[in-house]
């Protein structure tokens, strides 16, 4: 019988997802924030909070949080005429629930707070002192507020480096390729040949060659290429290039450099 504590996941999807893209020029992938979670003892279940229907969070996000098994309940920001936002009600609707856990769900023992909002302090205090829990605070370095930092037990939200690695060596790769073949009528490259080279390149590090087509997808996924159809003899191909505007792929490029640095 497993000796971790029940633990309660609450995710201010915002903060974190935000952050995350800051911190690590990436999107934020739901398995990660499962593996977070799992971290911290036997997950009972994991809420995340967000309005879904900003452009901040790409579809294939969302599906992600629902094939993880992730809660990821609509909170809809109250806006003006024009659309803009004017009240953001994320942190209230959190705060209920997680009174709402500690009323109902006594089994829970463990509650872990992704988020950096100071409003949270009351709450944690409570959960911590009048309901005897334990309580940890995970968020990204820098956008957490010093006062909840200081009340609970504080875990930066750290990501493993060697997906990221793969990620800088994938751009790379495909620049490669595009300045190798991309001349004349050929104006995007075919998934198969993007695979096959990632394959051949040592600094990538893939053993199967469905490994690096599930890691293709997944860059695919994220936004780092441009992909279209283009007809072929019997039907539309599949290609891809690269997308020189995305700020990772024009980072690892050095597209951005000061005047006077060699850009590639």
């Amino acid at each position: 019988m497993s000796n971790l504590p029940t633990t309660a996941v609450f995710v201010d999807l915002e903060n974190i997802f935000i952050g995350f893209r800051k911190q690590y020029g990436r999107e934020l992938q739901a398995r990660e924030l499962v593996e977070k979670a799992r971290q911290f003892g036997g997950v009972k279940f994991i809420n995340v909070y967000g309005d879904f229907s900003e452009a901040t969070y790409p579809e294939w996000f969302k599906i992600e949080l629902d094939n993880e098994g992730i809660h990821a309940i609509n909170v809809p920001k109250d806006r003006d005429r024009d659309g803009r936002p004017t009240k953001n009600k994320i942190d209230m609707r959190v705060v209920v629930d997680i009174f709402r856990s500690l009323s109902f769900r006594p089994e829970i023992e463990r509650y872990v707070f992704m988020t950096g909002d100071k409003i949270f302090l009351d709450v944690l205090n409570l959960s911590r002192n009048d309901f005897g829990k334990s309580v940890i605070v995970s968020g990204i370095e820098g956008t957490v507020a010093q006062v909840l930092q200081e009340a609970g037990q504080f875990v930066p939200f750290l990501v493993e480096t060697a997906y990221d690695d793969r990620i800088s060596r994938f751009v790379e790769v495909m620049d490669n390729l595009e300045r190798a073949i991309l001349e004349g009528r050929y104006n995007y490259i075919g998934w198969k040949l993007v695979i096959d080279q990632l394959m051949e390149d040592s600094q990538c590090g893939f053993k199967e060659w469905n490994e690096a087509r599930d890691f293709f997808e997944r860059v695919k996924r994220e936004g780092k290429i441009l992909f279209k159809f283009y007809p072929g003899e019997s039907r539309e191909i599949e290609a891809y290039r690269l997308d020189r505007k995305n700020p990772l792929v024009r980072k690892i490029l050095g597209l951005d450099e000061p005047a006077g640095v060699t850009k590639r």
